[in-house]
């Protein structure tokens, strides 16, 4: 391969309109301290799909079963953040229960409504709720 690494993130959306972000750790080099979708890196080998159950399961300890890939951009901060493919998708249906925060990768998880989601101060991108907006549009 020997291209830019690849991400995919997942945007969990409940019955009620709420979106699930993850709050990133401080510790975190991209975008520490900003809420985020649940995801992380494609692993070498790894299907998209394959990358994304496996992340959201290690996560949040949800096993997405009605999924769309809605978007795949390059990094809009390449200098910044490093060059990196990041494929978002929206997750419709999943199994596993009430999402929980798994691992060290967020400080917190929570559910967010589009309006609380664009009055974040500190949302990693305003494409994540533009994502949403597209999926809610499609037939």
């Amino acid at each position: 391969m020997g291209s830019a690494p690849e991400t995919v993130s997942a945007l969990f959306l409940r019955s009620d309109g709420k979106v699930l972000l993850g709050l990133r750790a401080s510790w975190k080099r991209a975008w520490a301290d900003h809420w985020d979708a649940i995801g992380g890196r494609v692993e070498a080998g790894e299907g998209l799909d394959e990358a994304l159950l496996r992340e959201c399961g290690e996560e949040v300890g949800l096993v997405p079963t009605s999924y769309r890939l809605m978007l795949s951009a390059p990094e809009y901060f390449p200098e910044r953040n490093g060059a990196a493919l990041h494929h978002i998708y929206v997750v419709s249906a999943w199994d596993g229960g009430e999402a929980e925060n798994l691992g060290d990768e967020h400080s917190e998880i929570a559910w967010f409504s589009l309006d609380e989601m664009a009055a974040l101060p500190n949302l990693t991108v305003a494409e994540l709720i533009a994502v949403v907006r597209a999926y809610r549009a499609a037939p």
